[in-house]
């Protein structure tokens, strides 16, 4: 596959043509968000047309196979320490066969989906947490309500310095 050539813009790395969306979605399992407006009723606010943004972390991973050139903007990310951790629970999660998004939505950092966004409901909320931090059971709780509300599972994920690998904690509560 010859890489693509994807604009960077105002820090967003844009793809403006749809058959460039269907094949990094086939081929890389990358799902971007939809930002434009469609031209025939560019006031509504259900639908969105091209361009497709791509979260950062889907475009490091894409340059970084070499699937993809950036072009326009510098595009300097991961930057910051933070940044780097992001991208390698994304690489992670990646490499594990999901399909992610944003999980800003359900108060997370990624929504993991078992299979194509279109035909599946995303399964797990996905927050990244310090390894080395105590979790109180009030903010086990707060994580667990939002997802037993909208019938997902939580995913605590921390780097383990010592295994130099993630640790991966699963929250589900049931009805007793």
């Amino acid at each position: 596959m010859a890489r693509l050539r994807l604009q960077c813009a105002g820090g967003n790395v844009l793809v403006t043509d749809a058959d460039t969306v269907l094949q990094l979605r086939r081929e890389h399992r990358v799902v971007g968000s939809l930002e434009g407006s469609h031209p025939a009723n560019p006031l509504q606010n259900h639908y969105f047309g091209l361009p497709l943004v791509l979260l950062p972390e889907e475009a490091a991973l894409l340059a970084e196979l070499g699937a993809i050139e950036i072009v326009g903007d510098p595009f300097a990310w991961p930057a910051t320490d933070r940044e780097r951790l992001r991208f390698d629970l994304y690489k992670d999660l990646h490499r594990r066969g999901f399909h992610i998004t944003h999980g800003i939505k359900f108060g997370g950092d990624y929504l993991l989906y078992p299979g194509e966004p279109l035909r599946h409901h995303s399964s797990h909320v996905v927050t990244l947490v310090d390894h080395a931090l105590r979790i109180t059971p009030r903010e086990l709780v707060t994580v667990g309500r939002v997802c037993t509300a909208v019938k997902k599972v939580r995913l605590l994920s921390a780097w383990d310095p010592n295994t130099r690998q993630f640790t991966h904690i699963t929250l589900n509560w049931s009805g007793m």
